[in-house]
C-alpha cells in the first residue's frame, strides 16, 4: 500500500479522493464535522503540491435516487472555508447512482475518466465492496490517505500488542455487520460487552467472556441501570477499552443515559488511570459530540463496523484493493 506522500502530484494533477463524508445534515447544515475535519490534511497536501482534489463520497442511503437533502452541495461552504474557493471539486453523492453499490466496472471507468490518480481516505467505508472503494483502484494509480494510514497504525497496535485486560464494548443499530465478527473479537479480548439490541441478536451459546445486557430486547431504546453498573465494573479493570456503537437511541435525550454513563466512565479511566481508549463509528462520534466528550478518548476512529472488521480480519476490501 503506497502512501499519498509518494504520489507524483504536480501542477494540475486531478486526484480522485474517496472521502468519508457521511455525516449528519440537518436542515441543509452540517451537524457534526469530525469526519470532514480528518480529511483536511490529505486534501491540503494535494492542493499544496499543485493538484486538484476531487472530493467524492456518499451521504446516507438514497438507494440510487436523487434526494436533495443528501446532496453534497451542502458541503461547499465547509470546504470553501477550509480549502479555499476554486481549489477543489466535489462530486455529487455517489450513491445517487445505483451502480456505486453494485461493484460496477463501467461506473468505475466513468469515475476514473475524471482523474489521473486515486486516494482512499474513507476508512469507515472500506469494509464495503462498492465501486469507488474496490473497482476504481484497479484503474488508477492508487494511494492511501494520511488518516487511513493512521487508522491502520492504531488498529494494528490493538491487534498485535494491546495492553491487557482488553475490554470491547459493542452497540449500534447494525447487528448484521457486527454479530459476525464477535467470535473473533472474543478470541482477542478479555471481555466483550454487548448492548441490549446486540444481546437480543446473539443466538449462539454464550461463552464465559461474552457479557450480555440484563435487558435483552430487540426493541430496546437503551441499556438499563443494572447493565450500566455491570459495564462500569469491567471498564474499571481495563487497560485498553475499545468501543463501537452507541448503547441506545442517543438521538433522544431520554435514551442517551447508557451511552452517556459509559462514555463518562471510559473518559474518567482514560484521564485518571491512563488507559488506552479507542472509540469509533459515525453514530458513536455523533453521540459523543452531542455529549461534549469527543476529545476525552485516546483515539477516535472514523469507522465503526469497519474498525471491528479490521480487528477481526486484519484487512478490509478497500485496503486489499490498494495493495
Amino acid at each position: 500500500m503506497k502512501s499519498l506522500s509518494e504520489a507524483p502530484i504536480k501542477s494540475g494533477t486531478r486526484v480522485f479522493v474517496r472521502c468519508d463524508i457521511d455525516v449528519p445534515i440537518e436542515n441543509g447544515t452540517i451537524a457534526e464535522t469530525f469526519r470532514l475535519d480528518n480529511l483536511l490534511e490529505t486534501l491540503k497536501f494535494i492542493i499544496e503540491k499543485g493538484g486538484i482534489p476531487l472530493i467524492a463520497g456518499h451521504v446516507g442511503r438514497p438507494k440510487g435516487q436523487v434526494i436533495e437533502k443528501l446532496s453534497t452541495r451542502h458541503f461547499l461552504p465547509y470546504f470553501n472555508e477550509k480549502l479555499g474557493e476554486n481549489r477543489f471539486e466535489i462530486l455529487e453523492n455517489l450513491r445517487f447512482d445505483p451502480r456505486e453499490e453494485e461493484k460496477d466496472p463501467e461506473f468505475a471507468k466513468e469515475l476514473a475518466s475524471k482523474a489521473e490518480m486515486y486516494v482512499n481516505e474513507s476508512f469507515g467505508n472500506d469494509h464495503r465492496e462498492h465501486t469507488s472503494i474496490v473497482e476504481l483502484p484497479k484503474i488508477l494509480p492508487s494511494y492511501a490517505g494520511f488518516r487511513l494510514q493512521k487508522e491502520i497504525e492504531v488498529l494494528n497496535k490493538i491487534v498485535k500488542t494491546p495492553e491487557k485486560p482488553l475490554i470491547v464494548i459493542i452497540g449500534g443499530a447494525k447487528p448484521e455487520s457486527k454479530i459476525p465478527v464477535i467470535d473473533k473479537l472474543l478470541a482477542m479480548a478479555d471481555f466483550v460487552l454487548l448492548s441490549s439490541l446486540l444481546s437480543a441478536s446473539w443466538s449462539k451459546e454464550i461463552p464465559r467472556n461474552l457479557i450480555i445486557s440484563r435487558n435483552i430486547d430487540l426493541k430496546s431504546t437503551d441499556i438499563d441501570s443494572e447493565t450500566i453498573d455491570d459495564f462500569k465494573k469491567y471498564i474499571r479493570t481495563a487497560k485498553t477499552v475499545l468501543w463501537a456503537g452507541p448503547l441506545g437511541m442517543y438521538e433522544k435525550e431520554e435514551f442517551i443515559v447508557g451511552t452517556r454513563e459509559i462514555a463518562l466512565e471510559i473518559a474518567k479511566e482514560t484521564e485518571e488511570k491512563g488507559i488506552y481508549s479507542l472509540v469509533g463509528g459515525g453514530d458513536t462520534i455523533s453521540a459523543l459530540d452531542k455529549l461534549g466528550l469527543l476529545n476525552k478518548f485516546s483515539f477516535v476512529s472514523t469507522g465503526g463496523s469497519a474498525m471491528l472488521q479490521y480487528l477481526a480480519e486484519g484487512t478490509l476490501p478497500g485496503i486489499t484493493a490498494l495493495n
